[in-house]
């Protein structure tokens, strides 16, 4: 039977273990962290087996361990909770107009100037938390409710790119999000 704790999930989420108050929170950060290196070391566990098993050439099995692999550890996927400091319009303050141009699609291609896209984009859209990084803008898209990274190109690389005579460099793409 189990012992129904007086906590509420809310709660016990809203626990920092960075800075636990209290007896009480303490130990359950520590259970928190016994916890999650159990679970590691379950997924080790399975790991080792199947590459055991795989170097002996028994793959049935081994393909059998990995499926179970594969469950336990989407079992326990971390979620992360990235902040967005800003919103979109002011991230791409953070990049100079005259030397970066917009990649929304992935295709260097297809580029547009900073100014172009602002006028083509929605209120909402500018609107939406963001935050930066050296080449890449990521936004929270609330109408799709995800998360998307957007290139942004020093115009000296698509020079480059664009007078490179060598066609298999035109077409470079970004990795999917």
């Amino acid at each position: 039977m189990e012992k129904e704790s007086k906590w509420s999930k809310k709660y016990k989420s809203s626990i920092d273990c960075n800075n636990p108050k209290g007896f009480s929170q303490r130990a359950h950060c520590q259970g928190r962290k016994k916890k999650k290196r159990s679970k590691a070391s379950v997924l080790e566990s399975l790991n080792k087996i199947a590459i055991q098993l795989e170097n002996s050439g028994k793959f049935s099995l081994a393909s059998e361990i990995n499926d179970v692999f594969i469950k336990v550890a989407n079992k326990f996927k971390p979620e992360y909770e990235v902040p967005f400091p800003m919103n979109l319009d002011d991230a791409l303050n953070n990049y100079d107009s005259s030397n970066y141009e917009v990649d929304v699609e992935g295709d260097w291609e297809e580029t547009e100037t900073i100014n172009d896209f602002r006028e083509e984009a929605s209120d909402d859209l500018l609107h939406s938390p963001a935050t930066v990084d050296d080449n890449h803008l990521i936004f929270y898209n609330e109408d799709e409710d995800h998360v998307e990274v957007m290139n942004m190109v020093p115009k000296h690389h698509l020079d480059s790119l664009h007078k490179n005579p060598d066609k298999q460099t035109k077409f470079i793409k970004r990795a999917d999000d």
